[in-house]
C-alpha cells in the first residue's frame, strides 16, 4: 500500500491488503503491537500494513511514543508510517482491542486476526487466525510470544525495541506486585538481547531487575505541559459495538440508574465525597450561565449538569475494568 506522490499515504488499489490496527487511544502498546504484528504477518500472509490511528495533531500528546519511535529510527512518524484518515480497506487485524470500532464497520468488513488482553467481547471466532485474547500486562507481550513461536522468523532490532518499550512502560519495569505477569517477563527476556536498548551505553537489565524504568521510558510521566483537555483526550476511548445503536429516552432516569449501578459495583467500591469541597466556587460562578455556552476546560457546570465526586476503593480497577461495567449498565437500560 504505497504512498501517493503527494505523501498523503493514499492507496490506488487497496484490494487484498490487511490493516493491523491498535485501539483508538493510540498508546505505545497499541502502536508497538500494530507495527510488530504487521511485520510478522507480512512475512507469512502477503500484503499487510500497520495503521496508526493517532491523528497528526495528537502525536505530541504521547511523548513516550515519539521517544520510542525515535529509538527505533522513526523520527517523522506521520511521514514514515501509514496514518492517513482515508482508509480504504475492509480486512482488519486487531491488536490491543478485540472489537472493530463502528467507524470501520461495513458489510464487507472482515476481521482476520485478534491479539488482545482486554475483556473478551466474543467476536470473530470463525474468521480469525490467530485469535489470542488472554491476560497479560501488555499486549506487546502477546505479540512477542507469537515471534517466539515462529523460530524461523527474524525480528528486527527496531521492532524488539518498540515492543520492549511498551512492555516496560505498561508494567512499570516489570514491577513485582504490579501488572506484570509471567508472559511479560518471558517476553522481555526474549526481546532484550535483540533490542537496540541492549547496545546502548547503559543496558536496561539493571533497571529491570531492580523494578525501575530505564530513564528513556520515564518520559511516560512527562505530562506537565498538557492541558486538562489534552490529558483526557490522550487516553480517550469511545465504547461501541459494530453496527449497534443505543436509544435512550431522556425521561427514563438514565443518569440516576447509572449512578446507582456504579455505586453498587463491588469491583469499584466507590465512596461518595462532598463535591462542594472540589467545585463549589466553580459552581457558584456558573449558576446563571447557559450550560450550552460552557466550552472551556474549566470546572463550570450549568443547571443541566450533575456532577458527583467519589473515592474509588479499588484503585487498581482501571479503564479496562470500568469500561465493561459502564457498558453493561448502558445495555441494561
Amino acid at each position: 500500500m504505497s504512498s501517493g506522490a503527494d505523501g498523503s499515504g493514499r492507496s490506488d488499489n487497496a484490494e487484498g491488503w490487511t490493516v493491523v490496527m491498535g485501539n483508538e487511544a493510540g498508546d505505545l502498546d497499541s502502536l508497538a503491537s500494530a507495527l510488530g504484528y504487521a511485520w510478522l504477518r507480512s512475512n507469512t500472509s502477503g500484503k499487510v500494513i500497520a495503521y496508526i490511528t493517532t491523528p497528526e495533531d495528537d502525536f505530541v500528546l504521547r511523548a513516550e511514543n515519539l521517544h520510542a519511535l525515535g529509538l527505533a529510527g522513526i523520527n517523522y512518524p506521520f511521514e514514515e508510517l501509514y496514518c492517513s484518515s482515508d482508509l480504504r480497506v475492509s480486512q482488519f487485524a486487531l491488536v490491543d482491542h478485540n472489537d472493530l470500532h463502528t467507524r470501520y464497520a461495513s458489510p464487507t468488513a472482515r476481521v482476520v486476526a485478534v491479539i488482545d488482553y482486554h475483556e473478551d467481547e466474543g467476536q470473530y471466532k470463525d474468521t480469525t487466525d490467530p485469535r489470542i485474547v488472554e491476560p497479560a500486562g501488555s499486549c506487546s507481550s502477546l505479540v512477542a510470544r507469537v515471534y517466539q513461536l515462529s523460530p524461523n522468523l527474524f525480528i528486527p532490532a527496531e521492532l524488539s525495541t518498540l515492543l520492549l518499550s511498551a512492555i516496560l512502560i505498561d508494567t512499570q519495569g516489570l514491577k513485582e506486585g504490579g501488572k506484570a505477569l509471567d508472559i511479560d517477563r518471558e517476553a522481555a527476556a526474549f526481546l532484550i538481547p535483540q533490542s537496540l536498548l541492549d547496545t546502548m551505553n547503559k543496558s536496561p537489565h539493571h533497571q529491570i531487575n531492580n523494578h525501575q524504568l530505564p530513564p528513556p521510558f520515564q518520559k511516560k510521566l512527562s505530562v506537565s505541559h498538557l492541558s486538562t483537555r489534552d490529558l483526557l483526550w490522550r487516553d480517550y476511548k469511545e465504547e461501541g459495538k459494530a453496527g449497534a445503536t443505543l436509544d435512550i429516552k431522556a425521561d427514563e432516569g438514565i443518569a440516576e440508574k447509572l449512578w446507582q449501578g456504579l455505586e453498587s459495583s463491588e469491583e469499584l467500591k466507590l465512596k461518595r465525597l462532598d463535591f462542594s469541597k472540589f467545585g463549589a466556587n466553580a459552581t457558584e460562578e456558573s449558576e446563571d450561565e447557559d450550560a450550552e455556552e460552557v466550552t472551556t476546560d474549566e470546572a463550570r457546570f450549568g443547571e443541566s449538569y450533575v456532577t458527583k465526586a467519589y473515592k474509588q476503593g479499588n484503585a487498581s480497577a482501571t479503564r479496562k475494568q470500568t469500561a465493561p461495567i459502564l457498558r453493561r449498565l448502558m445495555e441494561g437500560l
